[in-house]
């Protein structure tokens, strides 16, 4: 009975992701639409998109890109796009690397160390639980 509680937390999980990533999707269509048919004077048409803090916003960044793989600079210009407040932070691209970097280190994100180059980025979802209980036990 638990195992097959647990594979339907697993399935569960993964629909959940389906659905996340297509919310993202949709959080930057509405971005991008909001940009072609903002005719404010200030050219400045705010959408809420209630992004969250930083670290979900960049996971709906991740989530919805169009590449496999984004350099930090991809990062930060896809949080522009979606009206992310980056003018608060003092060091917004150091913000961001970090908190991609913990994304790496909670497995939801793969890194690619390119030689000479910049790291490149890739959502992979969070580990569904049974995949991390047979981890553990290793």
């Amino acid at each position: 009975q638990l195992e097959n509680e647990q594979k339907e937390l697993d399935r569960l999980l993964c629909l959940r992701e389906e659905i996340e990533i297509s919310i993202a999707k949709t959080k930057r269509r509405i971005a991008a639409w909001a940009e072609l048919c903002d005719d404010t004077e200030s050219g400045q048409l705010v959408v809420q998109l209630d992004l969250g803090g930083l670290t979900d916003a960049c996971r709906t960044v991740l989530r919805a890109s169009r590449k496999a793989w984004m350099t930090i600079t991809e990062i930060q210009e896809g949080l522009r796009v979606l009206g992310f407040p980056l003018k608060d932070y003092k060091a917004p691209t150091a913000s961001i690397t970090t908190t991609v970097n913990r994304l790496v280190e909670a497995l939801e994100v793969a890194v690619d160390k390119r030689p000479g180059g910049a790291n490149e980025y890739k959502w992979v979802g969070p580990v569904p639980s049974l995949v991390r209980v047979e981890r553990d036990k290793r």
